[in-house]
């Protein structure tokens, strides 16, 4: 898959990055409410290679629910979330490509969590998203391994499928679906690479 990858990626004088970054989903996490984005604010395109996501229930919820996170591509993208934001830094994969993060804005929400998730961003979401986790939150935490825990790649579709590519102003968001109780806790850990190419 790596051979692969720089086939289609060449290393060329930009760049390779990867980040990780945690998020808390808490009590009243609102419905639609932004958790992560993804926003290319310079010239080259930017292409996802990779976006693990696990999901881990934290402390108990008010009442089972299933719940899902929806990722959606977004244009439009002309200023990145400012509020209840950190900014996850990434490590380029070899020292002589540009500094990382090249030419992404990166905002995450807060490690602790906010309920309204981040705001202030400009930007238009696709009517539909391209993927989706679910993970069924309990009244209680699960103590035995009854349920699997949810894990996405939504960027993992091999070598024969056209990735998302995307130009200035366009990107990807992860937002939280549903209403959480005023019980609610689990932890969304997300891994993401990208490279940044020529536009041809």
């Amino acid at each position: 898959m790596a051979d692969a990858i720089l086939d289609r990626f060449p290393l060329g004088v930009l760049g390779h990055y990867r980040l990780t970054h945690m998020i808390n989903l808490v009590a009243l996490q609102a419905a639609g409410s932004r958790l992560f984005s993804f926003r290319n604010a310079g010239a080259n395109l930017l292409v996802p290679t990779r976006c693990a996501v696990k999901w881990i229930q934290t402390a108990a919820h008010t009442a089972q629910i299933l719940d899902r996170l929806d990722f959606f591509k977004v244009t439009a993208f002309s200023v990145s979330d400012t509020v209840s934001t950190v900014t996850p830094v990434a490590s380029q994969r070899r020292a002589s490509m540009v500094a990382p993060p090249g030419g992404a804005e990166i905002r995450g929400c807060t490690i602790a969590g906010a309920a309204a998730g981040i705001t202030g961003g400009t930007l238009t979401k696709d009517g539909g998203t391209f993927a989706q986790i679910v993970q069924e939150l309990q009244a209680a935490v699960p103590t035995t391994p009854t349920i699997a825990e949810p894990r996405l790649d939504p960027f993992d579709e091999g070598v024969a499928t056209y990735p998302f590519a995307f130009a200035n102003n366009e990107g990807f968001e992860i937002e939280n679906a549903i209403l959480l109780g005023a019980a609610a806790g689990s932890l969304v850990l997300i891994d993401l690479s990208w490279a940044e190419v020529k536009a041809s």
